[in-house]
Parts: C-alpha cells; structure tokens; sequence
C-alpha cells in the first residue's frame, strides 16, 4: 500500500515532544512482551525523552516523523558513522499499530535513502526475537549480517541482528 500521509524532518521541541509520546505508545504496544516493561521504561528514559532526542540530534542524528490524515503515525531516525564516511545507522523506526501495512515505514525509509545520498551502507540493529519486524527489514531490503548482545547497563541488554542494505 502506498503511503499517502507527509513526512517532515524534526528540527524543533514540538516534534521531539512528539516523537517522545509517539515512542511511549509504541513501545508499550510492541516491546513490552519482548522485552519486559522495565526494559522499555529504561530505554524510553534513556533515548527517547526530548531532551535525549535534541541531544542525539545536536550530536549528528536525522529524525523524521510521518502523519497521516492530520496524525502523527510514525518517526523515523538516522546518524552519520562517525568512522566510516559511506555507512549511516537506522537508530529507529517505528510506526503506530493501528498505521502499519499502510506503507508508513516504506516511505520513511525512502526518504532515509534520499538523504543518504553520499553513503552506499544503511545498518540496524533489531531483536533476534522481533520476528514480525525482521520480516518487514527484509522486505525493505535489509538482511542479517550477524548477531550482537550488546549491555546497556541496570542489568539490561539488547540481543540483536545486526542488519543491513546497500543503498
């Protein structure tokens, strides 16, 4: 399906709001059985508050964020690899429950690629156990290069894939 929604760049404390209460609604409706709330508590508090968000975003990091039909439903973000100039990280992309199938995702990833015109190499990082979303990475042309637990401290890590796409 083709998404038929807008997709702005977040540049101000409106859209990091934004995407702050996006994050929560999202996390809480998909990782909470992943992961466990405390996990998700943990890493909402750690990268997804707006202050964390302007300060990825001081630090080199794109956000975007997509409505449809006047509603946020989506947000999308990427970083520069600081030491290698032709590889850029997926940080995060998330959409709505209720908007997924609808090509939210898709679009966002397509603008990625359109900002990432000097790069050839777009990573990710996705849990082993988020079958439904390592799914939608394939389809989006993304494949499993390896897996990484990585610690993130309080006793939590992140078991993932490491994913990536050539652009």
């Amino acid at each position: 399906m083709q998404f038929s929604g807008r997709i702005e760049s977040v540049k101000t404390p409106a859209g990091h709001d934004e995407i702050s209460r996006l994050a929560k609604t999202i996390w809480h409706e998909h990782y909470t059985p992943l992961i466990g709330a405390a996990q998700v508590e943990y890493m909402l508090e750690r990268g997804y508050t707006p202050i964390a968000l302007a300060r990825e975003q001081a630090a080199g990091a794109r956000l975007l964020l997509a409505h449809e039909y006047g509603q946020a439903v989506g947000f999308a973000g990427w970083s520069p690899d600081a030491d290698d100039p032709v590889h850029a990280w997926l940080d995060r992309l998330y959409v709505l429950d209720s908007a997924r199938g609808r090509g939210v995702a898709s679009a966002l990833i397509a603008r990625i690629v359109d900002d990432l015109a000097t790069r050839d190499q777009l990573s990710l990082r996705v849990n082993r156990h988020n079958s439904g979303s390592i799914r939608a990475y394939e389809r989006l042309g993304f494949r499993i290069l390896h897996t990484d637990v990585k610690d993130i401290g309080d006793g939590f890590v992140m078991d993932d894939y490491i994913m990536q796409r050539t652009l």
